[in-house]
């Protein structure tokens, strides 16, 4: 596995969207731009969704009328923080198969899309009304833990 890893690495860096951005004085930054303005609404949407789930805030919508609103905005963001972090990674994939900082990011933004599309969406999905129950609190905190995570660890890429 880690042989193929590093092969798919290897292909991304030589690229010609891994050349482009990692040879290119403005590519890079407004890719990166792009990136963290996506994450930026993913986490608004995460957010407002979790905070509705622990009790605070938009009361008086139901948490599925709430989760749909935001939906799309959900789903347009992650599309376009997937694509800019695929062209940044390629810049620099090589460098990156050995950050246990970008692993790390990779292991929380596959857990939390994972448990986003699963748990989380049937929980918000289920029609609450009322005050927010003991499980969808947990599945907010989980949530917004996994979600936490990729950002924390998405930081560190840089200082490691």
């Amino acid at each position: 596995m880690s042989a193929l890893l590093f092969s798919f690495c290897q292909w991304a860096d030589g690229s010609w969207f891994g050349h482009g951005v990692r040879n290119s004085t403005w590519l890079f930054p407004f890719v990166e731009i792009f990136h963290l303005l996506a994450l930026g609404v993913l986490g608004g949407m995460v957010l407002i969704v979790n905070l509705r789930l622990l009790g605070f805030g938009f009361q008086r919508e139901p948490v599925a009328e709430l989760a749909n609103d935001v939906w799309p905005w959900t789903i347009g963001s992650l599309a376009v923080m997937l694509v800019s972090g695929f062209f940044l990674f390629s810049s620099e994939s090589v460098k990156m198969y050995g950050s246990s900082a970008f692993r790390l990011k990779m292991i929380f933004l596959l857990l939390a899309m994972l448990f986003t599309f699963t748990i989380h969406r049937r929980v918000t999905m289920s029609g609450e009304r009322g005050k927010s129950s003991l499980k969808g609190k947990l599945v907010a905190v989980v949530s917004l833990l996994l979600w936490a995570g990729v950002g924390i660890a998405g930081r560190a890429i840089g200082i490691t």
